[in-house]
C-alpha cells in the first residue's frame, strides 16, 4: 500500500508516527526517513526521534538529513531505499518527501521508481506539503491535511512536545 499525507494543515508526519507506533505493536520493522529535517531542532533532540530511541529502536530504524556530513534529501531517500530493500520492513515512511520534491531535490519519478523497486510487502507513507500529482495518482489512501486555525498565526512556534 502508498499512503499519502499532504496538505498545509499540521498533522502529516504526526498521522505517520502513528502508523509507526501502529506496526511496531505487531512487531513489525519500520524504516524513518526525514528528507527534509534534522534530528535536532534548537539544540535538542526532537521529540519523536528520542521517543522512537528509547522505547522503540530494535524495531524503527531512522534516517535523516546530517548537516556535519553533508547529506542531501537524495542521499537519504537512497538509503533508505537502499534498506528497505535489504531488511524489507512492513512500514517505510518517507516523511517530507513531497517538499522535497516541490522544491526540487528529488524528481516524482525517482520516488516512483524507488518505491517500485521495493518488495511488495513494504508499505510506504509519504508525507508534506504540495504533493505531486503524480503521488496522488499512485497511492491507495489519500489525506490531505486543511489548515482552518493555527496558533502559527497568532506567532507561536516551534512549541516543544507539539512540533518538535
Amino acid at each position: 500500500m502508498i499512503l499519502l499525507y499532504t496538505g498545509d494543515g499540521k498533522g502529516k508526519t504526526t498521522a505517520a508516527l502513528g502508523l509507526v507506533l501502529r506496526a511496531v505493536g505487531h512487531g513489525y520493522r519500520v524504516i524513518i526517513a526525514h528528507l527534509m529535517k534534522t534530528l535536532i531542532y534548537r539544540g535538542q533532540y526532537v521529540g519523536e526521534y528520542l521517543a522512537l530511541r528509547r522505547f522503540l529502536s530494535d524495531y524503527v530504524e531512522v534516517y535523516s538529513l546530517d548537516p556535519d556530513q553533508h547529506l542531501t534529501p537524495r542521499d537519504v531517500f537512497k538509503t533508505a531505499i537502499d534498506r528497505a530493500m535489504e531488511i524489507k520492513p512492513f512500514l517505510l515512511v518517507l516523511d517530507e518527501v513531497n517538499n522535497a520534491v516541490s522544491s526540487g531535490y528529488l524528481t516524482a519519478k525517482e520516488v516512483i521508481d524507488g518505491i517500485r523497486s521495493l518488495p511488495t510487502e513494504v508499505n510506504v507513507v509519504l508525507t508534506g506539503r504540495d504533493a505531486p500529482n503524480e503521488f496522488f495518482e499512485i497511492a491507495d489512501l489519500v489525506t490531505v491535511m486543511e489548515s482552518r486555525k493555527h496558533y502559527f498565526d497568532r506567532g507561536i512556534i516551534g512549541v516543544k512536545g507539539l512540533e518538535w
